[in-house]
């Protein structure tokens, strides 16, 4: 809590400094400010960026900076406002020729009025209308603002706001006394932004999904009066002069009566035309873009964390088929095979729900080709294994101003990287006694035994609370290749050699099949595998085709496309086949089908060892009698 005292002695000290002197406190904190608040800095710059993408990161930094000190300058305007005598104020703030024609405009028709007025760093000078324009003295004003939420600095400033004749409304409950105003025939002034969180309704804003408030838009339908925009421009330390414009709202709208209007959900005509109208403002002169408050994170479309995959769900003025991609999704996906293919639905479900993302991959490289066949994302972004061209990566995609950042590799080590992407919000799943320190959001996982609940299971949670309210999508893909009468044997684990079922159990089981079928038998797996699969194939004639190592992970999945069945250890390969819609047959022995088993709608088999500490356990003749009871012999 400020206390009052305090206010006051800064404010009169400020009041009575030298335009010079307050020149540059308002350099010194401002850079301070730019150079220190490391979160809001990374809001400013990435706001910029997205709204000028042609601009350089140079011509972002100046922006920025000088912006930083135009927000300094508000504040300490609207602290030492209230010590400024009428004579100052009077030679401080000017007012265009447009006031006192919309003045004149006003007594001539009567009947209510709106203006709206955008976050400018001289939007104090609005306070002084009244006392710089005998005719704006006439007229009931109400003022629609957010309070501050200290109690000693609301009051203070709300001295200052209403020392002229405005009365101010607070946001929120003040739409009844809003309307009230207009139906005496008075001017409601509404502060608006972009920054309406939940309880707004969606737009379009330098193409990026803005949360805006309704307001101009309900009291527009109820009362069809004109609608201005006020401009107060500044022109020096404490100094700014006001214009008033008349909002172009289009003939259709104007036009309308009472009778034939047409306002609907998906009618926001003000909204459309105030976002279009400032647009235009900041992209067209580089002093009123230093002076607009970018500090203010303006996209925000949600409380970010518990429903921001809910963005479908809000009411929306713009068509959400023409909702532009401009916020950038970062996903960090995890390192093995099997855990890519179970976090597709998940990649699934975030670009279904966010319509306005770009949906950014980031995965080791012998992984990218593989991504993008699947058009699953915008982009796949490459990462390598911690070197200095790891880092040097992570750094050049930090450039690219990453919004979100979902991390799904679950290592202390690794979250590193969220630390050096400096996303506006990042997502990581946290489970007991682990410390996630550099994310935004950490969605708690606490089931009763984790051990017995599925991978994929988790994962559905962790997105669920993040808002997400669609299905969870897990139809496997079908690929166009020509099917063979062969049966795949992956008897490899690259991650894990625990997981290798015994190389002469292999041997066993293929003698079995080779006399209850005349399929040929192809064996998968890495370079790694090769030297288990050379020696499979070295037993039998060339009805066993050995593939290990031959094949980049592309022409892997095309060839285990065409197999009719495909067998194997709980590794990558297999859960490969399942998202491809295989018949698979899965061997468990140490790890746990309840928290690992395949997730696709395709069918899976699971054989478990009976001795899950000796895989050993699990014999070619007991897999044999499984296949004959299951009437998996059949599908050979």
């Amino acid at each position: 809590m400020i206390a009052r005292p305090f206010i006051c002695a800064i404010g009169y000290v400020i009041a009575k400094l030298p335009t010079g002197c307050i020149a540059l406190l308002c350099q010194f904190w401002g850079q301070f400010f730019f150079l220190f608040f490391r979160k809001r800095r990374r809001i400013l710059l990435s706001n910029i960026a997205h709204a000028f993408p042609d601009k350089t990161k140079v011509e972002c930094k100046i922006i920025a900076r000088k912006n930083c000190s135009r927000m300094v300058e508000l504040g300490l305007l609207a602290i030492a406002l209230p010590y400024f005598s009428e004579k100052r104020i009077r030679r401080s703030y000017q007012l265009d020729d447009s006031i006192g024609e919309f003045f004149r405009e006003k007594e001539s028709n009567g009947g209510p009025c709106i203006i709206l007025l955008s976050h400018f760093s001289q939007m104090e000078a609005m306070t002084a209308i009244p006392l710089l324009d005998e005719r704006a003295r006439r007229n009931e004003i109400g003022v629609v603002y957010r309070p501050f939420k200290n109690k000693e600095l609301e009051r203070w400033i709300r001295r200052t706001r209403e020392k002229f004749g405005l009365k101010l409304l607070v946001r929120g409950v003040g739409f009844f006394e809003a309307k009230e105003i207009l139906k005496r025939n008075g001017i409601v002034v509404i502060l608006f932004d972009q920054n309406a969180n939940d309880w707004g309704i969606l737009a379009s804003f330098f193409g990026r999904v803005a949360s805006m408030t309704p307001l101009p838009d309900l009291l527009y339908k109820h009362f069809r009066c004109p609608i201005s925009m006020l401009m107060p421009q500044r022109t020096g330390i404490f100094r700014a002069k006001c214009s008033v414009e008349r909002l172009d709202l289009g003939k259709k709208n104007q036009n309308k009566s009472d009778g034939q209007d047409q306002f609907g959900g998906d009618d926001y005509c003000v909204m459309e035309a105030m976002n279009a109208w400032l647009e235009r403002k900041l992209s067209s002169n580089d002093a009123i873009c230093y002076d607009w408050l970018w500090v203010h994170n303006r996209w925000h479309t949600h409380d970010q964390g518990h429903n921001w995959l809910n963005l479908l769900q809000k009411r929306c003025a713009i068509d959400p088929s023409k909702i532009e991609k401009k916020i950038k999704i970062f996903i960090r996906m995890p390192n093995w095979l099997g855990d890519i293919i179970m976090a597709i639905p998940l990649v699934k479900a975030v670009r279904w729900a966010r319509p306005d993302g770009q949906i950014i991959l980031m995965v080791r490289p012998q992984f990218v080709q593989f991504l993008e066949k699947l058009h699953l994302a915008d982009c796949v972004l490459p990462l390598a294994k911690k070197s200095k061209k790891y880092y040097r990566q992570l750094w050049a995609y930090r450039q690219l101003n990453p919004d979100f950042l979902i991390r799904l590799v679950n290592s202390t080590t690794g979250d590193i990287e969220t630390f050096i992407l400096n996303a506006s919000y990042s997502f990581a799943q946290q489970f007991p006694h682990r410390k996630r320190p550099w994310f935004s959001q950490r969605i708690f996982i606490n089931f009763d035994n984790l051990q017995t609940v599925h991978q994929e299971q988790t994962t559905q949670f962790f997105i669920r609370e993040m808002g997400y309210q669609g299905n969870w999508d897990l139809k496997p893909l079908s690929l166009e290749v020509e099917k063979s009468n062969a049966i795949g044997l992956i008897c490899g684990s690259e991650n894990s050699p625990a997981k290798r079922w015994p190389t002469q159990h292999w041997i066993d089981l293929i003698g079995i099949l080779l006399e209850r079928t005349t399929d040929h038998i192809i064996l998968f797996g890495t370079s790694n595998d090769a030297t288990i699969t050379r020696e499979i194939r070295s037993q039998f004639s060339s009805r066993v085709i050995d593939r290990a190592g031959k094949t980049n992970l592309l022409e892997f999945t095309d060839e285990i496309a065409a197999c009719k069945l495909v067998i194997g250890n709980d590794t990558g390969g297999v859960h490969l086949a399942n998202f491809l819609g295989i018949p698979t047959v899965v061997f468990f022995g140490p790890t746990n089908p309840d928290k690992t088993s395949p997730i696709f709608d395709a069918p899976v088999y699971v054989i478990e060892s009976p001795d899950k500490n000796n895989f050993a356990a699990l014999t070619p003749n007991l897999v044999a009698e499984t296949f004959a009871n299951l009437e998996l012999f059949s599908l050979c």
